[in-house]
């Protein structure tokens, strides 16, 4: 067992952070203010990466409300034109621009920064 730090000493740590299944991340650093924003970090980007796989690889919109339902995701709008749903633990959103048909012919997933940043862009990207 480790005793305690030197005054002004550091420590090197190593982070194994597993999301869902299918996704790892490894990191390692020197113990400091920035390891816990660097972990939720990882988890935001691998959640981020989720919803887009999910997004690309689904055209039907009622299997993306119930992924993201069960990710926590809570819905801002969902309507015949547009959905916006949120997380606002992770700072994400996802925004889904809708057809006639009940599927999507546009989507983003960014962080809140994200958005603040690129205020004035297009906020859309287009479906396949």
């Amino acid at each position: 067992m480790p005793g305690p730090l030197p005054r002004g000493g550091t420590v090197e740590y190593m982070v194994v952070v597993r999301i869902r299944s299918r996704i790892m991340f490894y990191t390692r650093g020197l113990i400091g203010g920035g390891m816990l924003g660097e972990i939720e970090t990882l988890q935001q980007r691998a959640v981020m990466v989720e919803i887009e796989e999910l997004i690309q690889s689904t055209p039907d919109y009622a299997d993306i409300r119930e992924t993201l339902r069960s990710l926590n995701f809570i819905p801002e709008q969902d309507d015949a034109d547009a959905a916006i749903w949120v997380h606002p633990g992770l700072r994400i959103f996802v925004l889904l621009q809708m057809n006639l048909g009940g599927g999507y012919t546009g989507y983003r997933v960014a962080t809140y920064e994200d958005l603040e940043r690129r205020e004035g862009e297009s906020a859309v990207y287009n479906a396949r």
